[in-house]
């Protein structure tokens, strides 16, 4: 029985190895990879590539615009009584934020990004044109959205055209300086290290079939 035993110990023990040998690069490599707030700022923090990476990353980006514009827009709108009377707002907005992105925004922009913008630009310009370039699309018409959502169609207009200008410039720093880093470094220093690859791809999934919804 002893001898059995140690043969089955000694026949687990180079498994055991072989594990940490293998998981041993895969830390290495997540800790050597941590990313800091300048590396957002200069552009060198990427965006997954990965369907489900891509589609997780853009629901954390639309829920954090969403959330600190449709704050910016309803208080300037309605003042402090928007957190009473207009939080209903808040997923309205982003399950139409997320409609217009994954159905017109992302198509216009990669149509004009892929022409004009990445084979000319690198780094922190690349970063800021693309925010530009993003934001000039969603941040007019979520302004409109908000704007119909709280007053109706009465006076729309004119009130789109006066908010929509300082709505696009505060989304624009919004964007680069807030919610872009926090869901860069959000994403590769957290989630991916933390979770483990099937945790990660479980969530990656139910956001991909969430995200679904509004392309189907």
């Amino acid at each position: 029985m002893k001898s059995t035993d140690m043969n089955k110990r000694a026949d687990q023990a180079p498994t055991s190895c072989a594990l940490d040998s293998a998981s041993a690069p895969r830390l290495a490599a997540s800790r050597e990879h941590r990313y800091g707030y300048l590396d957002c700022l200069r552009g060198a923090v990427p965006a997954p590539k990965d369907a489900p990476g891509s589609a997780l990353f853009l629901l954390l980006m639309v829920g954090g615009m969403v959330t600190i514009m449709t704050t910016f827009n309803g208080v300037r709108h309605s003042g402090l009584g928007f957190f009473v009377t207009s939080h209903w707002l808040y997923p309205l907005s982003y399950c139409i934020a997320v409609a217009l992105k994954l159905g017109f925004a992302n198509r216009v922009a990669g149509f004009v990004a892929g022409r004009w913008i990445h084979p000319h630009l690198h780094g922190a310009a690349l970063s800021v044109a693309m925010a530009a370039l993003n934001v000039s699309i969603m941040a007019p018409l979520m302004c409109a959205v908000v704007t119909l959502l709280l007053q109706g169609p009465n006076g729309a207009l004119a009130v789109i055209a006066a908010e929509a200008p300082l709505s696009m410039v505060v989304a624009i720093l919004v964007n680069l300086l807030v919610v872009g880093p926090a869901v860069r470094l959000l994403y590769h220093n957290v989630i991916m290290p933390a979770t483990g690859a099937r945790l990660v791809g479980l969530t990656q999934r139910a956001a991909t079939t969430w995200a679904g919804i509004f392309t189907g």
